[in-house]
């Protein structure tokens, strides 16, 4: 029986995505360590969660409050080794989250710029800069509106490009990594918290709403997402997978692992099939230029050219003054001993073989019989004279 591909509408899957991170961003609390939480999916405690995956007390104690609403599911920061003086940016930067720990990275000299589609969590994050400058003393940071398969970044212009939970939420992946590839700077990094699958999901939850803002359904395969990044042009790509996140989401009964796990088959676990990964790569460093070969004058080569030919000219002629001339002025040229050696050889041939046939010619006629009816007029009886 024939099977129907649905296609998948990239704007209705952006809308939803926007619609849904936009009601988290709005119901959201302010209170410290709280939030909607755990990719969206439930109000568990945000500080657990992102301890649980390996910020430390001191970067989430720095944060501006509200900054962290439980939407990561692993730390790029401490994959990306960032340093003073690096731009770095965050794809799907949320409410500053991650862009607030670089910032404080990056230093004074540095820049940490978050991109975001939805209006109400770039509201969020630029609320809190003045929070962060006040308690940092740094003015390193700035969120824009974009989408990530459409970045507003130059090109060549990053260091380093980070993102936690976002990229499995595209509908179009592979150009969110070549977007990547385009902005970073020759010999630049990518380091990525992502969802992805060990196995395809049964199709139930593919077609859950919760599950595609819980960073679930959009989630590809790992090696279709190593396929991708390689084939954006990045290097040393190193993928890890990390499956204790989804099992403390279940531990935690988050209500979308739940679901989750009432739909898959008996014996099996959310974990066997989704997992917190790991990505890391480099952008080519760009290869040195080959060398250009010296260029050398046109009016130079022709002088060369031109000497040669009067060497030889001075051969067929049996001119001696003109040869010694000649000679001379390609010496001082800087023509080899071996190029003007070529050049009389070839004079030479040339005038032997003109000989040989004059010889030939006088003798085909001397013993023709008509020989004096057909010769023409000796070029000796010309007014200028022979040779």
């Amino acid at each position: 029986m024939a099977t129907t591909t649905t296609k998948v509408d990239p704007e209705a899957v952006r809308e939803k995505v926007r619609a849904g991170y936009s009601q988290i961003a709005q119901e959201s609390t302010d209170r410290p360590g709280g939030g909607k939480g755990c990719c969206g999916a439930s109000p568990c405690e945000t500080g657990e969660l992102a301890r649980h995956i390996g910020y430390s007390p001191e970067e989430l104690a720095a944060l501006p409050e509200g900054a962290n609403m439980g939407l990561s599911c692993g730390n790029p920061n401490a994959l990306a080794a960032l340093k003073p003086g690096e731009v770095v940016l965050d794809l799907g930067s949320g409410g500053g989250f991650d862009v607030f720990i670089a910032g404080r990275k990056v230093g004074p000299a540095g820049r940490a710029i978050g991109i975001d589609m939805t209006p109400d969590m770039l509201s969020k994050a630029r609320k809190n800069i003045g929070a962060y400058r006040e308690q940092s003393g740094l003015d390193n940071v700035e969120f824009r509106l974009g989408e990530i398969e459409h970045l507003p970044v130059p090109d060549a212009s990053v260091d380093v490009v980070i993102s936690n939970c976002v990229i499995n939420l595209s509908p179009d992946k592979p150009q969110v990594w070549r977007e990547i590839a385009r902005v970073l700077k020759p010999g630049g990094r990518v380091a990525v918290s992502d969802l992805a699958l060990l196995k395809p999901l049964p199709p139930a939850i593919e077609e859950m709403v919760e599950a595609l803002v819980g960073c679930v359904a959009g989630a590809v395969l790992v090696s279709e997402t190593e396929r991708m990044t390689r084939e954006a042009g990045l290097v040393d790509v190193v993928l890890k997978p990390k499956t204790a996140y989804v099992d403390g989401m279940v531990d935690w009964q988050d209500p979308l692992y739940q679901k989750i796990l009432a739909h898959l088959p008996a014996g099996t676990k959310p974990s066997d099939y989704i997992t917190s990964l790991e990505v890391t790569a480099r952008k080519p460093e760009q290869k040195p230029a080959a060398s250009a070969p010296a260029k050398v004058s046109e009016n130079v080569c022709n002088e060369v050219v031109s000497e040669l030919v009067a060497l030889g000219a001075a051969i067929a002629a049996n001119c001696q003054p003109c040869f010694k001339h000649h000679h001379a002025k390609a010496q001082a040229l800087g023509i080899s001993e071996d190029d003007m050696a070529s050049a009389v050889n070839t004079a030479m041939a040339v005038k032997k073989m003109a000989e040989r046939e004059t010889l030939e010619l006088a003798d085909r006629m001397l013993s023709s019989a008509d020989a004096q009816a057909q010769q023409g007029a000796c070029c000796c009886a010309s007014p200028s004279g022979c040779c």
